[in-house]
């Protein structure tokens, strides 16, 4: 009886361990640089041709495997590295620009079935440039980019130049709202515990589409450094959302699952 006392006292030591680290947010990546990445670019308006040729051959490679009929208009990089906010978190962010009307009538299904197989190219694939993973994303020329630094791999040169700017972060607001999704995740975590399935599913797949929307809001009317694109960013480093992921995927396999009851 002790024995199990004292497992179930270390599983509880763990779990709390665990929400502590969640809940400590670290906002020293979150600033501007003076220059761009020295390891990515060779001067401030050229990135590196070795690297350069890497991501379009990433790009070109994912795209002959789509098998799609149409060529795409753009590849390019976006994101921190992109920009002078890059730090040791930074993705190499490569957008593969394509025209979503060339995809036919069902046009908007069809683009959620790809970017599907995109996510799970991501996850399938480890592949970094200079310690920085590389991410693919198909994205509809006629959608907004949200980014204040675009390079259009394929003619070399800036789409959207970026500029140094003052960063100054709202921290109380990104603490309340970081630990109220957190919380929110904690509550989730709990039904599946109880084995709530059903509503683990329903609650995931809705706090998944409130941060969605949340982090789109924040884009919107403030750009990159928003209270709600913050949030998003340590969600996401902090594996909150890998969690609200696993969750769901959890809960349905879970919630279809037959146990053969032993003889």
């Amino acid at each position: 009886m002790n024995i199990v006392k004292n497992l179930l006292r270390e599983n509880l030591h763990i779990e709390s361990s665990l929400l502590e680290i969640k809940d400590e947010l670290d906002f020293s990546a979150f600033k501007m640089n003076s220059t761009l990445n020295g390891d990515i670019w060779k001067s401030e308006d050229k990135i590196k041709g070795p690297i350069k040729n890497n991501l379009i051959k990433i790009a070109n490679d994912y795209w002959d495997s789509l098998e799609l009929d149409f060529e795409y208009k753009d590849i390019t990089m976006t994101g921190s590295l992109a920009n002078y906010n890059w730090s040791r978190y930074s993705d190499i962010d490569v957008h593969i620009i394509l025209d979503i009307n060339e995809l036919g009538e069902n046009s908007e299904m069809i683009k959620a079935l790809l970017d599907t197989k995109t996510r799970v190219w991501n996850t399938e694939h480890d592949i970094t440039i200079k310690t920085y993973d590389v991410e693919l994303y198909l994205q509809p020329d006629d959608v907004e980019h949200h980014s204040s630094g675009v390079y259009s791999l394929l003619n070399d040169e800036w789409v959207v130049k970026p500029e140094k700017q003052v960063v100054k972060l709202d921290k109380e607001n990104i603490r309340k709202k970081y630990k109220q999704l957190v919380k929110t995740v904690g509550d989730i975590e709990e039904k599946a515990k109880a084995g709530e399935y059903e509503q683990v599913i329903k609650s995931a797949e809705a706090i998944k589409v409130k941060i969605k929307k949340m982090r789109q809001s924040g884009l919107e009317e403030n750009g990159e450094f928003s209270v709600e694109n913050i949030v998003f960013k340590l969600l996401r480093r902090n594996d909150i959302m890998e969690t609200i992921n696993n969750m769901l995927t959890q809960a349905y396999d879970d919630s279809l699952t037959i146990v053969e009851k032993v003889k």
